[in-house]
Order: C-alpha cells, then sequence, then structure tokens
C-alpha cells in the first residue's frame, strides 16, 4: 500500500499526515504522525499513531521524547493556542499545583477521595 504524503514535517523528522481539532470527546488537538522514535509504545493504526498536538510540538522542540509524567502545559490556558511559545514542559505535580491552587475540595468530594484511598489500600493488604 502506498503511503499518504507528509502534509508537513516538524523538527527530529516528525512527520505529520493528519491534523484533528478538539472535540467534545477529545478536548486537545490532536496530530496523526508517522510511528517516531520520541513516541514509543504508542498503538500503531494504520500506518500511524494519534499524539495530543501540544507533546508533539513540545516533543520536537526539546528534541526528545517526554516521559508519561512530564505535560505539554498551555501558558495562556488556551488549549487551542498550540504555538510552540505557548507550550511549555512541566512537571506532572508543577502542572497540578498550577491548576489546582486554591481549589478546594466539597464534604462529598473529600469522602469519595476517602472512600477510595480505603478500598485500595484494603485491596493491596488482601493481595499481600
Amino acid at each position: 500500500m502506498k503511503q499518504k504524503p507528509a502534509l508537513y514535517t516538524l523538527d527530529h523528522g516528525i512527520e505529520v499526515v493528519g491534523e484533528y481539532p478538539a472535540t467534545a470527546k477529545n478536548r486537545y488537538a490532536r496530530l496523526r504522525i508517522r510511528p517516531h522514535r520520541f513516541f514509543p509504545g504508542v498503538p500503531v493504526v494504520s500506518n500511524g499513531i494519534y499524539v495530543r498536538k501540544s507533546r508533539v510540538l513540545l516533543a520536537a522542540k526539546l528534541g526528545r521524547a517526554l516521559s508519561p509524567a512530564e505535560h505539554a502545559h498551555h501558558d495562556d490556558e488556551d488549549r487551542t493556542n498550540d504555538t510552540a511559545g505557548n507550550i511549555e514542559l512541566l512537571t506532572a505535580a508543577e502542572h497540578n499545583q498550577h491548576h489546582k491552587t486554591g481549589t478546594k475540595h466539597s464534604a462529598e468530594t473529600k469522602q469519595k477521595i476517602s472512600d477510595g484511598l480505603k478500598r485500595h489500600h484494603s485491596t493491596k493488604k488482601e493481595k499481600a
């Protein structure tokens, strides 16, 4: 089967073969790219992989793969603004702290968290 030509190629040879805007189901824009060493383990579908556009742009900018604990943060908080200058690298903890600072859990949410942790720890004890 003949491959479709790339729409464009980013730094480090990342070939983009499709672009998909954010939708209600996928809140972030995605790119379909040819399999690349910066995205190991991503399932290949018809000789392409789907990755969030912000992660692809950040990986191309940094020249390396991102770990699962590294997040592509939109500096202006606009998920649709995927320009290279608007995307910065944050750890999961930094990203969570940035977005959760000043928020408080309701009593109902605290109870759900507590119940979930209790279930998790009781399951761990049963397995031990």
